[in-house]
């Protein structure tokens, strides 16, 4: 587990959510087998484990309703994204106690959406309530788990 030291605490693991429009492919947005196929890909290249899926989701409807949501749950907590094709948009969300570097997953983003633009985003970092003895903090939290 890899850890990062703010001025007060210590934290472990960090939460990206992504707003993305304007995406290149469409299709890609509409395609199950691509949706989850990108997050399979992207726990791979942010070495993360898969625990349990993808599972894929089809939300029918009104046209600006419409697409598809997937998520896997991970060994690291969970990925999901949530797919609008007639909008031409798509929101990730990446919530992990591992670190990773927010580069790779534009970079996994641009490879299996084309280009698009970067709408919203956040990165929130996990665990800052926990006091600086890290270690014991995660051995007691692991006990109640």
């Amino acid at each position: 587990m890899i850890t990062t030291k703010t001025s007060t605490n210590t934290t472990y693991g960090m939460h990206l959510t992504v707003r993305i429009a304007n995406i290149e492919r469409r299709a890609a947005l509409n395609d199950s087998d691509a949706v989850s196929g990108f997050l399979v890909s992207l726990v791979d290249r942010v070495g993360m484990r898969i625990l349990a899926g993808p599972l894929v989701g089809i939300e029918e409807g009104v046209p600006e309703k419409r697409g598809l949501s997937s998520v896997i749950i991970l060994y690291e907590s969970h990925a999901a994204i949530h797919t609008y094709p007639e909008l031409g948009e798509a929101f990730l969300d990446l919530f992990s106690c591992r670190r990773f570097r927010i580069e790779t997953v534009i970079e996994s983003l641009e490879s299996y959406f084309g280009s698009f633009s970067i709408v919203e985003q956040s990165v929130v970092d996990r665990g800052i309530h926990w006091g600086p003895d890290i270690d014991r903090e995660m051995d007691s939290w692991t006990k109640r788990r």
